[in-house]
């Protein structure tokens, strides 16, 4: 087996449930496993263009601009859950386009809420982000800051509620 290889194995144990969890903030589970084999066939095609110390924003970016890149296109790309197509019975496939676009619209207003924080309280971001993202414990989060992890738990929990607060603030009643 050739080094890069082995980078690649190394990267998929270290990021791959990092990146299926940042797809899935905007696509559904089966989705977002697909487009994590594609972030990560590109990352093969790029290894030796990436810096190893910039990987993992490297798969963040990529895997988002998919996702984006999925819902632009209205969910042509298709998704296999295991099943034959004939199993799948599909009423109407253009009937979800009003779906998409509301998924699309939703996304950008969450992304400009959270771009906010990570101007406003760049602490409070970065805990959120290593927290849901990296699957951090506390503890970790907090060893790695040099803060408590009870500090962590409460920025987590202050975060979370801005971040609510300020959606209801601009956008009115969240839908979901």
């Amino acid at each position: 087996m050739k080094e890069k290889d082995h980078r690649l194995d190394d990267y998929f144990k270290c990021y791959g449930d990092m990146t299926i969890r940042n797809l899935c903030l905007f696509v559904d589970y089966y989705t977002a496993e697909d487009l994590c084999q594609e972030t990560f066939v590109r990352l093969s095609e790029n290894l030796d263009h990436v810096n190893p110390k910039t990987v993992k924003a490297w798969l963040l970016v990529v895997s988002e601009n998919l996702a984006k890149d999925y819902l632009k296109k209205g969910g042509q790309y298709t998704t296999s859950v295991g099943l034959n197509p004939e199993q799948v019975d599909i009423e109407d496939s253009g009937s979800d386009v009003e779906k998409i676009v509301e998924e699309v619209e939703e996304s950008r207003k969450k992304g400009t809420i959270l771009k906010r924080l990570k101007r406003e309280r760049p602490e409070w971001y970065d805990v959120l982000l290593m927290k849901y993202l990296e699957n951090m414990s506390d503890r970790k989060i907090g060893k790695r800051l040099g803060i408590t992890d009870v500090l962590v738990g409460q920025w987590r929990h202050r975060a979370r509620r801005w971040l609510n607060d300020r959606y209801i603030g601009e956008y009115g009643k969240r839908d979901s």
